[in-house]
């Protein structure tokens, strides 16, 4: 067992030993290092202690996840008790959150939309707003007061400066048999040894690459993904949940070694479209923790990525990790939650007395990773310790290798996909319901996320009410993930031989009484099926029978109320469509479709303006889609020097997936006509095929470096003709006197400047040992690039791209320019600020300073933060602005 520790300590050894290795990463940042991991512990705990909040205080964190998560937790941890929630709690759970937990003060992201902010202050909680460092590393913030709020005061801590091994760095809610969740109390201690333990079970080494998709307000993700890397001088990249659309671009961008996920994520990644998954060569195991995993997944998973997949056992009482199957060479067994690791288990019966090897009884536990006790509830610790042994309420059996297999559960929780909810809780709220007279909540099986939340009802005599309007009422009042898929209207609730009712069993008992069975309305009698009737329709009625497990789906079937289906079923089906139909559909499409026949119209109308843009591209030659978006106004972005603009693709991707971009290139470049060396007709052949997208201003229109003389251009013949321009971003545009130097020698020392400073750049934000690696990958992409060599109507667009800029002196312009500009400013380029565009502007320049260099800003880490910067002013323009 690893020696008592705090969290904050292994950071600052690690810091010390390593100080430039990644430790905090996510997409489109900059990673965040030990050493600035360690500083902003430290200035939190300065933050913290100033603000009156110190050791034995308890501070609420509400922040969506990815980075900032995880570093304010491990910052908070080393200050005070942290106490995460979950964003998508309902008012009720935060006020029940807020009151039990009993935080002086509350941190909540800036600019998030919650109502927690009301609830605390209603508590007399002070509030924080925690503002991310965009342009620093992942992770890294600040924490202020809110906008117009009064100034935070609090008295002085108790016991000020960094944490101790017996201090409690964590509390969380689990949901028990009773309506009230119990508090879980964890200290630095019990944090630190479970990572330990989960360290050295997987072998974790400072060379791993954790990707973490899980909660961060779950032990899962916090202890089981970030904890244990952070433990080994390892790096986590923390992404915002689990978005299975962008799963494989974060698995090619960051190579991990490994991740850590629920089942039911594991099934969804399995869902994706052939193709969009291919054998990633970094992974050196999946792991699976927080419900049963079915050996086919299992066998399935290491068939798609060629990895072991570990399975573990854990709980929140047990900081996360109770056991879990070894790495190779060790064996590891399907449907077994394997060897205990750290933690020492035993399986008793109801005295309390270990059972013979191979017989089943209760799961106990004990360790330096346990729990001391829940927090005020001596009934619960009554029930849940006995000698010295911790009860999880689940039943298993050790094999004669020690193996562990789990075989059922005593306790009536609800696991949702490692969701943990309080049947009691549902029932409380059914039983609010005027119509209601019983009301007993229990798990139901779901082939996704282990189990699903059901409800069985008996109504007042005299009061009627149907399924929906029940499901209506909790939503009201529960958060989603609680509320009841199903609820069955019954006359009476089937009781256990003693005359009890019995959740465990519950579903199986309905079911043999004919109620179990989906599609079922709240009368209990069968909805009207309406078959499916076009290709389409049967085409997703065969994609939605799959999915959900059902026997058969009609075209006016609610995918939430009449089958069962969730969010991850909803992934799946989506990646299905993607796959079948060749669309790419926005997922909030089940927001407005929750019927085939919706979603049949829906891919229809994707089809036929798939079919209308192949058509309209087919007439243009100089109009590519960087981005297909949704109904904003489209924006039009210019080539770079070589005429490439889908060079742009990833930043135009980075706008948003309702922000359509178009890139305009040169003609000439399939070898099929003559390439422009003018740039004013070149300018005009892009303004009549730009106004065949979109006949009507106002127009967005953008460029980088040369292509922003071309965007200003474009801009200039647009307002010639009467059209309004309603933005003309210049991004690192090339200072006037230069777009006509006539010298192809000094266009080529630019051009090998402007490279040189490109890799400069990437090399100076990497680390050591990143470096390397960078610089073979560039190596075998220039060998590529030789060895393929530039056809010759590539050559001849660039050399025509040269006279046209060299030849071209910029006349004044009639409107105004926001005018992006790198912090690292450009060598011998103009000295002003805005790089001499401003005395051709009749309107005024608007000037933005983005962190990072002149390539930085569009193909590195900074490129998210200009996306941020032109995504603010494509949305304040567009609001502003009228078509016409």
């Amino acid at each position: 067992m690893a020696p008592a520790q705090c969290i904050h300590r292994f950071v600052l050894e690690q810091a010390k030993r390593t100080p430039q290795a990644p430790a905090i990463g996510a997409p489109g940042r900059i990673p965040l290092d030990y050493l600035g991991l360690s500083r902003q512990v430290g200035e939190t705990v300065e933050r913290l202690n100033g603000l009156g909040l110190g050791r034995g205080d308890r501070v609420a964190l509400l922040v969506p996840n990815g980075p900032e998560a995880a570093v304010a937790f491990v910052a908070i941890a080393a200050a005070a008790t942290c106490a995460p929630l979950n964003p998508d709690l309902s008012v009720r759970d935060l006020e029940f959150n807020l009151s039990s937990l009993k935080p002086k003060a509350l941190i909540v992201a800036a600019g998030m939309e919650t109502p927690a902010r009301n609830v605390a202050r209603s508590l007399g909680l002070a509030v924080l707003e925690l503002s991310p460092l965009d342009e620093a590393g992942a992770g890294l913030f600040e924490l202020g007061d809110p906008s117009g709020a009064p100034r935070v005061r609090l008295r002085s801590p108790v016991l000020a400066g960094p944490a101790e091994p017996d201090d409690l760095a964590l509390v969380l809610h689990t949901s028990g048999t009773t309506s009230r969740p119990k508090v879980v109390p964890l200290t630095h201690a019990n944090l630190v040894v479970s990572a330990e333990n989960i360290r050295k079970s997987l072998g974790l080494a400072a060379a791993d690459r954790c990707l973490n998709v899980m909660p961060l307000f779950h032990v899962h993700g916090l202890v089981g993904a970030t904890l244990s890397s952070l433990v080994a001088g390892a790096s986590v990249f923390c992404a915002p949940g689990f978005a299975a659309a962008r799963f494989p671009d974060w698995l090619d961008t960051f190579e991990p070694t490994w991740y850590t996920a629920v089942p039911a994520i594991h099934q969804v990644i399995l869902g994706l479209a052939p193709g969009r998954l291919t054998r990633s060569g970094s992974l050196r195991f999946v792991r699976s923790c927080s419900s049963p995993l079915s050996p086919t997944t299992m066998a399935e998973l290491e068939t798609l990525f060629g990895a072991p997949v570990i399975e573990a056992y854990g709980m929140t009482e047990a900081a996360h990790q109770v056991t879990t199957n070894p790495l190779p060479p060790g064996k590891r067994k399907p449907g077994s939650v394997g060897l205990p690791a750290g933690p020492e288990v035993a399986i008793l019966d109801e005295d309390g007395r270990p059972v013979p090897s191979g017989r089943s009884g209760e799961i106990c536990l004990r360790g330096a990773n346990v729990m001391r006790g829940y927090e005020a509830n001596p009934e619960a610790n009554a029930k849940a310790f006995t000698r010295g042994w911790f009860r999880t309420g689940d039943q298993g059996r050790l094999d004669e290798e020690g193996y562990l297999r789990i075989t059922g559960r005593l306790k009536e929780i609800i696991n949702r996909g490692g969701e943990k909810i309080s049947p009691r809780e549902v029932d409380e709220v059914l039983l609010d319901h005027p119509a209601v007279g019983q009301a007993v909540a229990f798990a139901f099986p779901s082939p996704r996320l282990g189990e699903e939340v059901a409800a069985a009802v008996v109504l007042r005599q005299g009061r009627s009410a149907t399924e929906g309007d029940l499901k209506t009422y909790a939503a009201g009042r529960l958060s989603h993930f609680k509320v009841p898929r199903r609820i069955y209207l019954v006359a009476e609730i089937p009781k256990g031989p003693t005359g009890k009712v019995q959740r465990v069993g519950l579903a199986q008992r309905l079911g043999e009484l004919g109620l179990a069975t989906i599609g079922r309305s709240g009368d209990g009698s069968r909805t009207t099926h309406v078959p499916p009737q076009t290709p389409v329709e049967k085409t997703l009625a065969a994609i939605w029978t799959e999915v959900l497990g059902v026997d058969q789906v009609g075209t006016n079937d609610d995918f939430l109320d009449d089958l069962g289906g969730d969010s991850l079923a909803a992934t799946v089906i989506m990646a299905a469509v993607a796959s079948v139909f060749k669309v790419d559909l926005p997922a909030s499409v089940f927001l407005d479709s929750r019927t085939v026949a919706q979603l049949a119209a829906a891919v229809a109308q994707a089809l036929a303006q798939d079919q209308a843009e192949s058509r309209a591209s087919r007439s243009l030659t100089t109009i590519v889609t960087l981005n297909p978006g949704g109904s904003k106004p489209p924006l039009f972005l210019t080539h770079d020097p070589t005429g490439n603009v889908l060079f742009l693709r990833d930043f135009a991707r980075r706008l948003g997936e309702d922000q359509p971009v178009y890139g305009l290139q040169p003609p000439g470049l399939d070898g099929q006509e003559s390439p422009l060396d003018r740039l004013e007709p070149m300018a005009a052949r892009y303004v009549t095929e730009l106004r065949v997208v979109q006949p009507r201003g106002p127009y967005f229109l953008g460029g980088y470096c040369s292509g922003a003389v071309v965007a200003y251009e474009v801009a200039r013949q647009l307002m010639g003709q009467g059209e309004r321009v309603a933005l003309l971003a210049m991004v690192e545009p090339v200072p006037p006197e230069r777009s006509h130097r006539n010298c192809p020698l000094g266009w080529l020392f630019e051009r090998t400047v402007q490279r040189l400073d490109f890799h400069l750049s990437n090399l100076w934000i990497l680390s050591s040992r990143a470096r390397l690696a960078y610089i073979r990958e560039r190596l075998g992409v220039r060998k590529a690039r030789v060895a393929g060599r530039a056809p010759k109507s590539q050559a001849a667009v660039e050399a025509a791209l040269r006279r046209a800029l060299e030849t071209y002196v910029p006349p004044g312009y009639p409107g105004r320019v926001t005018l992006f500009r790198s912090a690292r400013r450009r060598l011998g380029w103009a000295r002003g600020h805005d790089y001499g565009w401003g005395d051709r502007v009749a309107k005024g320049i608007e000037v933005h300073v983005v962190p990072g260099t002149h390539w930085s800003i569009v193909n590195g880490p900074q490129a998210g933060l200009l996306a941020g910067e032109l995504r603010a002013c494509l949305d304040r323009l567009a609001s502003s602005s009228a078509p016409g």
